[in-house]
């Protein structure tokens, strides 16, 4: 009889052991199949601390069709960053937020590269400053101080930041997209004395409602309803000017706005936003961003809800 409990036991340990190993693995498919699934990434400590290291001892930041980005140019890029006008409002060095500031600085520099390669394989150079002064709605408007900011939300903080730093990415915007019918002044757009009205908004985002109702609130500018992301435009449209709107969501994260300023221009001096096109261009370099660029350890998005310093929760 002992045998045969002996054995009744080693069958239930191993069956605790079958479902231990199957909850692990059903885990593990929460993480690697939540492109954004439901349920909450849940990170252990070690987690974080084997990012923290691989993200120290990397030689490189990831490859750009095959080819790979060296870590001295992020710790340039870094020194050139805590050494400018915005250095205050950088995170302090080693902690959670500065490992996603490095991931964040680290997706500049590989989508740089893969406008570089891009031009290349379409046989255009990128240097100089061509591409800028070809630009068409989003140049003139980013020009003119106007909605240029506006224009990020759409582009969102990574290509936005690329879009300042190289003329490489205005260039395929210009080569790969083509104006669309939205880009042109509708009727609805004014008050019907050849003017529309021009709002000026701050905002912030974050990637929780929590992180963006905490977040500090920095101007858009002069931008029309018609330019910001459509759910945040309702929203300012069904609030009195002055009013916090939010959180609202939308595909690049939560947001908070306020119209702080109304104006009436004219229709001629406001070229307006293509919205449609600058959603084409994002799909399309979302599809190169896939196909060429690989992420080293430690150096994935800061948005990705399988790195273990991501604050995401649905």
């Amino acid at each position: 009889m002992r045998g045969v409990r002996l054995r009744g036991q080693e069958q239930e340990q191993e069956q605790e052991q079958e479902q231990e190993q199957g909850q692990e693995q059903g885990q593990g498919q929460d993480h690697g199949g939540c492109g954004h699934g439901h349920g909450q990434h849940r990170h252990r400590a070690s987690d974080a601390a084997a990012a923290a290291l691989a993200q120290r001892e990397a030689a490189v930041v990831g490859w750009v069709g095959g080819v790979p980005i060296p870590r001295e140019r992020l710790d340039a890029r870094v020194r050139e960053l805590r050494g400018g006008q915005l250095a205050a409002r950088l995170p302090a060095v080693g902690s959670k937020e500065d490992r996603q500031f490095l991931q964040w600085t680290a997706q500049v520099l590989l989508t740089e590269e893969l406008c570089r390669v891009e031009l290349a394989r379409l046989g255009v150079e990128s240097g100089g400053d061509g591409g800028l002064r070809g630009l068409s709605q989003v140049g003139q408007a980013g020009q003119a101080g106007r909605a240029g900011q506006a224009e990020s939300l759409h582009l969102g903080s990574i290509n936005a930041a690329v879009w300042s730093s190289t003329p490489a990415m205005a260039m395929l915007y210009e080569l790969v997209t083509e104006p669309t019918v939205s880009a042109a002044p509708h009727s609805g757009s004014g008050n019907g004395s050849g003017t529309r009205t021009w709002y000026r908004v701050t905002h912030a985002v974050g990637p929780t409602a929590i992180e963006a109702a905490t977040a500090r609130e920095t101007s858009l500018g002069w931008t029309t309803l018609e330019d910001l992301p459509a759910p945040l435009a309702a929203d300012l449209r069904a609030r009195p000017a002055g009013t916090r709107v939010g959180p609202v969501r939308t595909g690049l994260g939560w947001h908070f706005a306020t119209i702080v300023g109304i104006e009436a221009r004219s229709e001629e001096s406001a070229p307006r936003t293509d919205t449609a096109r600058l959603a084409a261009f994002n799909r399309w370099l979302d599809e190169r961003r896939r196909e060429l660029v690989t992420n080293a350890p430690g150096f994935e998005h800061p948005g990705d809800p399988g790195q273990p310093d991501n604050t995401h929760r649905h």
